[in-house]
Order: structure tokens, then C-alpha cells, then sequence
């Protein structure tokens, strides 16, 4: 009876083990930018599609307070499109980002998010929606770059697009200190019952 116990409470303490982590392995929230409309010199990303601008405090600033953004349909008419200039390799990830509407009376803008081409999320923003932050936990099975795509025709409004943020997602649980003490500690009491027995 007291083995079982032992080993219930080992069982129960490592099912309480840490859950998963994550690391950043891509982060990016435009403030290193120069601000610019039709903006390409992006340190992280490729413009590749239409135009996009940098804007933020002090021009064109929608959003005080929150630095630098881009403004995913730039001022030629042609909606934009950024992709990383990193690839990432397979793994579980995580993603998050800030995203807002124009504030500035256009009708609703569509924004892509894609993995390797391969459509992660779509949305919908009115112009006066909030800048409002979002996730997107996905397996990459490939290598692959993140891009976000606005898709509407352009009328130099788009949605805007901040603190992008990737994480590799470790779904392997570590026990925790206090997890593998008890488990010792459990294994210690079941060798002291099996000396006496001897």
C-alpha cells in the first residue's frame, strides 16, 4: 500500500511538470527604421509586393505613442507586401503582432500572415479598429519566411503593422526542481521500505 502511494505521488508530481517554453528567434518592431512612404530599406524584411510605408511618431503617427509602424498600403496605389529576409527552419512556433486599422475613413483592409507561402491567417480590420495584439501558434514542416500580404486594391490606406514577434515553441514539458525532489524523495522512501523488509 505505501509503495502505491509513493508511486501515486511521483506519478501526480511529474504530471505537473513546467509547461512549454518559448524563445524568440525573430523579432522586429520597427523602431530601427527611417520613416518614409514607399519605404524598401528595411533591415528584416523585403518589400515584395505593391508598397508599404514606415510611419509613426511625429508623421503620420495614427497610433502615439507607439514608436515606428508600417502602414501596409503604401502611396502608389499597389497595397504591399513584406516577407522576412530570414528563412526558419521547421519547427513549432509561435507568432505575435500588433495590427490596426487605417484610422483614416477607408473601407475595411485584408492582411495575409503566410509561412512559406502557405496562408497562416487572414484578416479583416475596419478603419477605425484598435491596434490590437494577435497570435498564430503553428508547425512549420520546412523551412520557410513570414510575410504579411495586404490583398484589397491599394488606396494608400492600409492596415498598420507593428512588433512582430516569432518564438520556437519547446512542447517537450521540463519537470520542474520541485517535481523531480519529490520523485527522488519517493524513490528514496520506497529503497528505505524494501532495506526493512530484508
Amino acid at each position: 500500500m505505501f509503495k502505491k502511494l509513493v508511486l501515486s505521488a511521483a506519478f501526480a508530481a511529474m504530471a505537473a511538470a513546467a509547461p512549454a517554453s518559448a524563445s524568440v528567434v525573430f523579432s522586429d518592431n520597427f523602431n530601427g527604421e527611417s520613416q518614409g512612404l514607399n519605404y524598401t530599406a528595411f533591415a528584416n524584411w523585403t518589400v515584395t509586393q505593391g508598397t508599404v510605408d514606415v510611419i509613426g511618431t511625429g508623421f503620420y503617427d495614427f497610433y502615439p505613442g507607439n514608436g515606428n509602424y508600417v502602414d501596409m498600403d503604401g502611396s502608389t496605389g499597389a497595397s504591399g507586401g513584406i516577407t522576412t529576409i530570414s528563412s526558419f527552419g521547421p519547427a513549432n512556433y509561435l507568432l505575435t503582432f500588433d495590427l490596426g486599422g487605417s484610422q483614416r475613413g477607408d473601407p475595411a483592409n485584408t492582411v495575409v500572415v503566410s509561412f512559406n507561402n502557405v496562408i497562416l491567417q487572414t484578416y479583416t480590420l475596419n478603419s477605425s479598429d484598435p491596434l490590437a495584439s494577435e497570435s498564430i501558434s503553428f508547425t512549420a514542416l520546412g523551412a520557410g519566411s513570414l510575410s504579411f500580404t495586404q490583398t484589397n486594391p491599394g488606396d494608400n490606406q492600409g492596415l498598420i503593422l507593428d512588433n512582430v514577434v516569432l518564438s520556437i515553441v519547446d512542447t517537450t514539458p521540463a519537470p520542474e526542481p520541485m517535481t523531480l525532489s519529490l520523485f527522488g524523495a519517493g524513490l528514496a522512501a520506497m529503497g528505505l521500505r524494501r532495506r526493512k523488509k530484508a
